[in-house]
């Protein structure tokens, strides 16, 4: 296999390590700390890699100004990915627990 095989692979398998891990049941939420901890960082390492090809995009395509942007936008997006999975998961434990 060649290195965009391995790549693939990788992805598809910490995708369906993702999809696995919403399945959290209603608990208390300790017991979303593990969930959320793992979606993160598997979204943070897939958001790295394709943000840094976007720069790369962005550096010979615009030049640095458009890069700076660029890093300015990658900056918000991969600080934000922590709190938007947070509110994912205690939005389904939530429901989880509102249906029974």
């Amino acid at each position: 296999m060649d290195k965009i095989e391995v790549l693939a692979a990788i992805l598809v398998w910490l995708l369906v390590i993702g999809a696995a891990l919403m399945r959290v049941p209603g608990g208390s939420m300790r017991s979303l700390i593990a969930p959320w901890l793992a979606l993160t960082a598997v979204t943070v390492a897939v958001e790295l890699i394709v943000l840094n090809l976007a720069l790369f995009l962005l550096y010979f395509a615009g030049g640095s100004t458009a890069t700076w942007v660029g890093i300015a936008l990658s900056v918000v997006i991969v600080a934000a990915t922590p709190v938007a999975w947070a509110v994912v998961l205690r939005r389904r434990a939530h429901a989880a627990a509102v249906r029974g």
